[in-house]
């Protein structure tokens, strides 16, 4: 008798720790490495030989590895003092392309700087940048009404805008390009008014709410997964409606769009990244939220003191969280 009630005891024990892992993250969310302390983090990057690129809010530029850092600014660059890095690409070349007030370029001894002032760019305002496999750089250059979509092949710098394009809006909030090359677009005018063009060997495509199925309130960043689906984040921070009943990001193939939401969730996500098991990670106003195909994992307290800005995932897999007081790292 006590052995038959030794072994209840044991199923038990076994069936409850069984279904605590099943409910716990299948991921490490332990963000316990910091580093660049100080420092406000707004965009990360890696290079081809793995090496971190980071911006920041009006600090610089920073290359970051194991032999150390090395800062960029106004001390020591052509970046201004009052440069909000706000995207880093990287082309197949490592030079390093950065959307700022106006398009930098990092060559690795030098920079350029290519704005307003020395070429046919409409806004010293880059808010997206992109780089295809033939190292045409796609970026950004608008404001709400004006400017539109670059194109730079290193010679040519083409405007695309709805004046000589099929463009619908002129504010291009997020550009990412997928494994078949095809240039994606995220536009937001204003709230409601958001659209999706595909740009796809000269051919372009947009894609209204109609073809989406549903209606994004506004878009936040875009990205791709490994299926070359596009994700993208909606993002409420502008309304004044609360509401946890209402999509904050979704995966689109071209022909259906699948809305994700959360219950917890009520603001929406103002940046979305997909690490390499297609699990999507999302910046909310409070923290950020995992969604790793089956649930949603939240975490609103880790960064609650120094707000978060940016998530990308470095070449070993780990994720790299840049907050308004450095970059944390899960370990």
């Amino acid at each position: 008798m006590k052995k038959l009630i030794y072994i209840i005891c044991l199923l038990v024990v076994f069936t409850s720790c069984r279904k605590h892992n099943d409910s716990a993250p299948s991921f490490n969310t332990n963000f316990n490495h910091k580093i660049l302390d100080g420092y406000f983090i707004t965009a990360i990057a890696f290079d081809h030989l793995g090496n971190a690129w980071i911006g920041t809010f009006k600090q610089g530029l920073i290359k970051y590895n194991a032999g150390g850092i090395v800062v960029y600014n106004s001390t020591n660059s052509i970046i201004s003092s009052t440069a909000v890095i706000n995207d880093i690409a990287v082309d197949s070349k490592n030079n390093i392309w950065i959307g700022a007030d106006g398009l930098y370029k990092y060559d690795g001894s030098s920079f350029k700087v290519y704005n307003t002032a020395n070429k046919t760019i409409p806004e010293d305002y880059v808010p997206s940048v992109a780089v295809d496999s033939k190292d045409n750089v796609w970026f950004s250059s608008c404001r709400q009404g004006t400017g539109g979509v670059m194109k730079y092949d290193g010679t040519n710098w083409n405007l695309y805008t709805p004046a000589n394009s099929v463009l619908p809006v002129n504010f291009v909030k997020s550009i990412t390009i997928d494994k078949n090359d095809n240039v994606w677009l995220a536009f937001t005018q204003t709230v409601n008014q958001t659209y999706l063009a595909k740009i796809s060997k000269d051919i372009w495509t947009v894609y209204s709410n109609k073809e989406l199925g549903f209606s994004p309130y506004y878009y936040g960043s875009i990205t791709t997964n490994s299926k070359n689906q596009l994700c993208g984040a909606i993002d409420y921070s502008l309304s004044s409606m609360s509401s946890n009943k209402r999509p904050m990001a979704f995966v689109f193939d071209g022909n259906n769009a699948t809305q994700y939401q959360n219950d917890d969730n009520w603001a929406g996500l103002r940046s979305i990244t997909i690490d390499d098991k297609d699990r999507i990670w999302g910046i909310d106003g409070d923290g950020y939220m995992v969604y790793d195909g089956k649930k949603w994992i939240t975490d609103h307290l880790t960064f609650k003191d120094n707000g978060l800005f940016t998530i990308e995932q470095a070449l070993d897999g780990k994720m790299w969280m840049g907050t308004g007081n450095g970059v944390y790292i899960n370990n």
